[in-house]
């Protein structure tokens, strides 16, 4: 129905006329020609994100530019491991920092990775499913000086997009998280992954049985959610390819037709041209009846020469060729995809002709500026605080520290991208740090190292120098 139909029957009935909006966008146009949904930040998740979700996870599986994608968002955000940085000096420092380095090598509950490839593979997961919970669980105390506490990663999947009531309180339950006053106060998790076992009870719509003998309740203090809100008021996580799957699956579906295309192509090696017959049915070259269902054929091998029958010619096809239109397409839609999940296109797809070291480091700044933002709202704040704290207080449980440390105040020091030219930027921290625009303190943090460790081993090393009486020449 346009819009004029519209005014046309409102003035007939003498109903209200809505007035036009004065954006474009907000018009039934061409560009425009159906209304968008206007669903809260939570109903579409009920019933499509699975969908997405399987899908997401199938064509990192399948498609290498989404694999790519995922390992550049994991590896560049995560890297070798974000390091809490105690800010306290002496032996309050060293106490802290010995505390989390016996702990990290036995965080993982599954024992299969330390803390640190516990972050790689939670911001994996969450890219991925566009979220990833994390159970924080106090084992038993065997007496040694590594604090009891275990961190287990629990797939999207293992917490349901099923809304209800919560056995016994009766709270509200909101795709599997339990509120109470409009705070949360627990999740409900399967107690086997959906995916692997045939849950009794389960179901990934908007019904789920929530009972103790197919779940387990565990208190939002014992649980991270680790994922990115878009929108004010979301529960749930959506995967970070999901605006761009649809592009990946189309580029991938082109891209397997031309190779397919080329290779019907490539197997077509030449025809044999053999003349009109003077007589139906008859070969106008051997002079015998011709069999309609034997179709002759000649197998070529390398090297070889053949002789041909009086009249036969040989003719060479004219194959289709990609062209310069095929990279042209491929290009297009990788920039796509580039601009849809926040990598550079050169990073993504490894393609650096063209562009120069200054190009490099512009789109470089950009992406890294993204990523920080990410490192410190969503994983340093969702993932690694809510982790020292509670080792802080399960280590002061078993008396593996004293109270008074866990007021110490700690600095997240992720690991540092590498230089873009070593030389340069190292010259351009040198003179920052000598005008006093930085601190050198500031300086190594941003490097991923300790400023205390750093001093510590440069004092050990120039002692050692000395002690030995070895004699270094300074860089011009």
């Amino acid at each position: 129905m346009t819009m004029g139909f519209r005014d046309t029957v409102a003035r007939l009935f003498k109903l209200p006329i809505a007035p036009k909006s004065h954006w474009n966008a907000g018009r039934v146009n061409r560009a425009f020609g159906k209304t968008a949904p206007n669903s809260g930040p939570n109903q579409a998740n009920v019933t499509y994100l699975p969908l997405l979700r399987s899908r997401v996870r199938d064509m990192v599986r399948n498609s290498p530019i989404a694999s790519r994608a995922v390992d550049i968002l994991v590896s560049e955000m995560i890297g070798t491991g974000i390091v809490p940085l105690p800010v306290a000096k002496g032996d309050v420092k060293t106490e802290l920092v010995d505390l989390w380095r016996n702990w990290e090598d036995f965080a993982d509950y599954d024992g299969r990775t330390d803390v640190y490839g516990l972050q790689a593979l939670a911001v994996r997961a969450w890219i991925e499913s566009g979220e990833c919970f994390v159970r924080l669980i106090a084992t038993p105390h065997d007496g040694g000086d590594v604090v009891p506490l275990r961190l287990q990663l629990l797939e999207a999947d293992m917490v349901p997009l099923a809304n209800g009531k919560a056995p016994q309180t009766e709270n509200e339950i909101l795709n599997g998280i339990e509120f109470k006053d409009g705070q949360r106060v627990a999740y409900w998790v399967h107690k086997k992954h959906p995916g692997d076992f045939l849950l009794t009870g389960f179901a990934s719509g908007t019904v789920a049985s929530f009972n103790t003998e197919t779940m387990i309740r565990v208190p939002a203090a014992d649980m991270i959610h680790l994922f990115d809100p878009t929108r004010p008021g979301q529960l749930r996580g959506v995967p970070r390819l999901a605006g761009v799957l649809q592009t990946i699956a189309q580029l991938d579906g082109f891209d397997e037709a031309t190779l397919e295309r080329q290779k019907h192509a490539a197997a077509l090696t030449f025809f044999i041209r053999r003349p009109v017959p003077n007589e139906p049915g008859i070969d106008p070259v051997t002079g015998k009846e011709i069999d309609p269902d034997l179709v002759p054929e000649s197998t070529i091998t390398p090297g070889s020469a053949y002789t041909l029958l009086p009249g036969e010619e040989i003719e060479t096809p004219d194959l289709p060729s990609l062209g310069t239109e095929y990279s042209h397409f491929v290009k297009h839609h990788d920039l796509q995809i580039a601009a849809g999940s926040g990598i550079p296109y050169e990073l993504l797809t490894g393609d650096y002709s063209g562009v120069n070291d200054r190009v490099v480091r512009v789109a470089l700044n950009t992406f890294r500026r993204k990523l920080q933002q990410q490192q410190w709202g969503v994983v340093i704040h969702q993932f690694c605080r809510p982790v020292w704290e509670r080792l802080i207080r399960v280590a002061i449980l078993n008396g593996l520290t004293g109270v008074a440390l866990a007021k110490v105040r700690v600095k997240w020091s992720p690991q540092a991208w590498p230089y873009i030219n070593p030389l340069q930027d190292i010259q351009t921290q040198e003179r920052a740090i000598n005008a006093g625009l930085v601190s050198r303190t500031s300086t190594i943090v941003e490097r991923g190292d300790d400023p205390d460790q750093v001093d510590q081993e440069r004092a050990a090393d120039m002692k050692r120098e000395s002690d030995l009486k070895i004699t270094t020449t300074a860089a011009p």
